[in-house]
């Protein structure tokens, strides 16, 4: 193996591992508002994407970074690294209907745009799956060795597609805004859009460096946003989550008694029940 090949394997093997001290160090440090936002409430559909998206990702960090140490020899590591992969996609599909969620509530909670977005999510979702599982079927030069911290460069075109599904959920929240809510003062409303495009362009950006990186750089790099990718979903995902009902409780029940309620702060209100009650 040549010094290049070297120096990108250890450092793919550093990031992943560094990614995983980052996802722990989150969760400690956001503990607190996970006992007091979502600890004690009902089980529903938003609770149980919401623990997936936070929980899931451990087990992606911490065993895509027990396959960057350890060295395989004659041991068939096909099924590990399917389940690195299975458990990678449970993650970021939990992630990413957890923003879908909010994209809902803020068209005011009209099924049609659940419905497009909910099947064209899905279908991206199978589609990188399959990109994913038979990349040499694609005829993409750039197939990575067995059992060795590398991927093949076809898998770049899964990350493509999540980069797209986040530029049309940036369009439908940037449209929704615009048209619903374009006067509002509320600044619940306001935590709601700017949050949610944080979320969407910083996964936007994190995949479209992932293309790069796995269809550009030599394959001993193509692992190296492996881990920060499924970090970024799940820490963003529950940190937008916190600060919406954060700015719920301080601008809107503190001044505003429920039935005095103008039409903006019912918007708003609605927003953070629906997000969370799933």
């Amino acid at each position: 193996m040549s010094v290049p090949d070297t120096f990108g394997l250890q450092l793919a093997k550093y990031t992943n591992v560094a990614a995983s001290a980052i996802l722990i160090y989150d969760y400690f440090i956001t503990l607190h508002s996970e006992v007091r936002w979502t600890w004690g409430r009902k089980w529903g559909i938003i609770r149980t994407a919401f623990t997936i998206s936070r929980y899931v990702p451990f087990a992606g960090a911490l065993m895509t970074s027990y396959s960057a140490v350890k060295t395989w020899g004659t041991q068939n590591c096909a099924p590990f690294n399917d389940a690195v992969d299975g458990i990678h996609f449970l993650g970021i599909f939990a992630s990413e209907g957890l923003l879908i969620a909010r994209v809902y509530a803020f068209s005011g909670n009209k099924k049609a745009y659940l419905i497009v977005l909910l099947s064209f999510g899905l279908a991206i979702l199978v589609t990188a799956v399959i990109l994913s599982a038979a990349p040499i079927n694609l005829n993409i030069p750039g197939v990575a060795p067995p059992c060795v911290l590398e991927r093949a460069r076809s898998k770049a075109l899964a990350y493509g597609l999540l980069m797209f599904f986040e530029i049309v959920l940036m369009s439908t929240t940037a449209f929704l805004r615009y048209r619903h809510y374009l006067g509002s003062g509320s600044k619940l409303m306001r935590a709601v859009y700017r949050d949610g495009l944080l979320y969407m362009f910083c996964i936007m950006m994190i995949s479209t460096v992932n293309v790069i990186v796995i269809a550009v750089l030599p394959l001993s790099y193509s692992e190296m946003l492996n881990t920060p990718q499924i970090v970024a979903h799940s820490v963003l995902a529950s940190r937008i989550l916190f600060n919406l009902q954060v700015n719920n409780e301080r601008h809107v029940f503190p001044y505003l008694p429920i039935d005095v309620f103008d039409g903006n702060a019912i918007a708003s209100t609605r927003i953070s029940s629906a997000v969370w009650r799933g």
